[in-house]
């Protein structure tokens, strides 16, 4: 029996919507013997005015390097739920259209898990304007997780 899903995407953000979407991207990605991509997107800022100021740069660095952290403990929760072939990433990057189209940063992807909303308190109104996004500009199947409150 050939696995349906070979490579799969899970997006994080801190949000409980996304621990939640990252542990049944765990569970699928296992039953499927799959690679589990995981990525956290900084999105970039600028000002109106050109550059980014050095605080904003140095405050953007501070973040990436507390996600990377953050990384290797999911990476450790995996293993520790049966789960080795994971890769993450955090990237600078436009959140909606990175996660829609991440297939051709990486592996060809199979599977998008997103959770409902994310830390945005606007979204948590809607369905999320990042994971309405992927939905309808994926190319691939799309898993919207929602949080256990709302299910």
């Amino acid at each position: 029996m050939e696995n349906e899903y070979q490579n799969i995407l899970v997006a994080v953000d801190g949000s409980p919507q996304a621990d939640q979407a990252f542990e049944k991207a765990i569970e699928i990605a296992k039953r499927n013997q799959a690679k589990l991509h995981v990525v956290y997107v900084i999105e970039e800022i600028g000002n109106y005015f050109g550059e980014l100021t050095i605080s904003v740069t140095n405050a953007m660095e501070d973040l990436r390097k507390k996600e990377e952290e953050k990384m290797q403990q999911r990476v450790d929760f995996a293993h520790a739920g049966g789960l080795d072939n994971v890769a993450t990433y955090v990237v600078y990057g436009y959140p909606k259209t990175l996660l829609a189209n991440f297939s051709e940063i990486e592996d060809i992807i199979d599977l998008v898990i997103i959770g409902k909303t994310g830390l945005n308190g606007l979204e948590r109104i809607l369905v999320g304007s990042t994971t309405s996004y992927v939905v309808n500009h994926a190319s691939c199947d799309v898993l919207v997780v929602a949080a256990e409150d709302e299910a």
